[in-house]
This record gives C-alpha cells, sequence and structure tokens, in this order.
C-alpha cells in the first residue's frame, strides 16, 4: 500500500489552496524545496473530489490551484532533451509554486505570533483623570478667555452631565403674579430713575421670581413706561423710566 492510500484525508477549516497544500506537506514531513509533485497532485484532488462528496462549496481558486499542479506534473511527464547540457537544463516548473508557499508559510506565522500577543495583552480601560478634592479651584484669569472658549466649555459639561442623568427632566415653577413685580420695578425706578435687571436678580427668592421679573419688564415696555436697553448680546438689561 503506497503512501498516497495511507492519506486520511480531514476537514479543516482552510484559508486558501495554499493553506491546504502546506497542511499536506506538513503533516506527511515532507522538504519543502523537494516537493514529490505527482504525490501531492493526487492526494489534493483527492481532497476536493472529498469536499464535493461533501457537498461542500468550493472557491474556484481551489480549481486554480489544482489545473497548476496538473501542469507541472505534465511537464515532469514530457521527455527530456538528451543532447542539451545539464548546465542549459531549463529550470524546476516547482520553484514558483514552491516560493509561494515559503512566502505564505512566513505570513501565517507572522499572522500566528500576532494573535497569540494580541490574546496575552491585558485588557485596558480608560478613565478620564480625576481631580484630588484638596485642589483648589483656580480662578478664570481675567480677559483671556474668549466668549467661545466658555461656551465650548459649556457644551463640553453639558455632554458629560447627560452621560450621567437622564435626558430629561421636570422642573416645577412656582407662578408669581406679574402685578408683584411691576410694582417692585416701579419703585425701585421712581427712586433710581434707571434699575439694572441682574442687579435685581440676587434679591429675587427662586427662579419663578426671576421668571417674573423679566416678564413685569416686559410688561412695561410694552406699556410704554419704561425703556429697555442691552448693549451687548447676553448682556445686563437697563430698565429706565420713559421721559
Amino acid at each position: 500500500m503506497t503512501k498516497k492510500d495511507n492519506l486520511t484525508l480531514e476537514l479543516p477549516n482552510f484559508e486558501g489552496p495554499l493553506d491546504l497544500l502546506l497542511h499536506l506537506i506538513r503533516s506527511q514531513k515532507i522538504d519543502i524545496y523537494d516537493i514529490p509533485i505527482a504525490q501531492i497532485t493526487s492526494q489534493y484532488l483527492d481532497y476536493l473530489k472529498k469536499m464535493q462528496q461533501l457537498n461542500l462549496q468550493i472557491a474556484g481558486e481551489y480549481f486554480v490551484m489544482s489545473s497548476t499542479l496538473l501542469r507541472i506534473k505534465s511537464q515532469y511527464l514530457l521527455p527530456q532533451n538528451d543532447f542539451v547540457d545539464d548546465d542549459e537544463q531549463a529550470e524546476d516548473p516547482r520553484d514558483e509554486l514552491v516560493q509561494q508557499l515559503v512566502q505564505y508559510s512566513v505570513f501565517k506565522k507572522i499572522s500566528s505570533f500576532f494573535k497569540e500577543k494580541n490574546e496575552e495583552a491585558p485588557v485596558v480601560v480608560a478613565k478620564e483623570p480625576s481631580i484630588s478634592k484638596d485642589q483648589k479651584i483656580q480662578p478664570l484669569p481675567l480677559g483671556q478667555i474668549t466668549e467661545k472658549e466658555l461656551i465650548a466649555t459649556f457644551a463640553m459639561i453639558i455632554h458629560k452631565m447627560k452621560l450621567k442623568q437622564p435626558s430629561s427632566v421636570a422642573i416645577k415653577v412656582q407662578e408669581t403674579p406679574i402685578g408683584e413685580m411691576i410694582s417692585y420695578l416701579k419703585d425701585r425706578i421712581d427712586k433710581e430713575g434707571k434699575v439694572s435687571f441682574f442687579s435685581c436678580v440676587p434679591r429675587m427668592n427662586n427662579l419663578s421670581d426671576v421668571i417674573g421679573l423679566f416678564l413685569a419688564s416686559l410688561e412695561l415696555c410694552k406699556k410704554h413706561l419704561v425703556v429697555l436697553k442691552q448693549n451687548r448680546t447676553f448682556g445686563d438689561l437697563e430698565i429706565e423710566r420713559k421721559n
């Protein structure tokens, strides 16, 4: 019984025809630089036949390799020219296939090495830098931070807060009678002539009072009793009695 007849065909998950050839060579401890082309070709075709019997889908590249092996085998069957010196003999038809197998073997070893190192590497989890509780908060330098920088910083803070808290919350605001705030503004304007909106805010008890104060300012302006001035966007409001 020949070595070919003793070959046991297994069905591992090969990545291509070169991977299959390399498996056949290594499993039989064949020298990759001296491949018995007739034996390997027969084993390769038997493997494809076995896959077809199991109704496995075979990629076209496997059949391309089978034709290459048959071509190399046929070149060995052709009669040799006895009138040509040994030094002038044609190159070994196996050379190109051997080079492909050697290169594939090298890349496969490199791939296995990196895969092993990746599995051994510890899992790294990134975290945001933490600030010591003992560290004091430094005041912002005056005149060195622009409005765009402040807006970008505020947007970043809002984004971080959304990650820690629900995106929607409910705020209960108690209604404050606008009439009370109108009386409050009239009293201050009568005494001072004009009033800064921001200077009134610290005297308010809650958010509803601030909203009522703002609506009272708009109501007095609507009735042409006061004039509202704002020197810059998002700046303070000056509430002045209309002459």
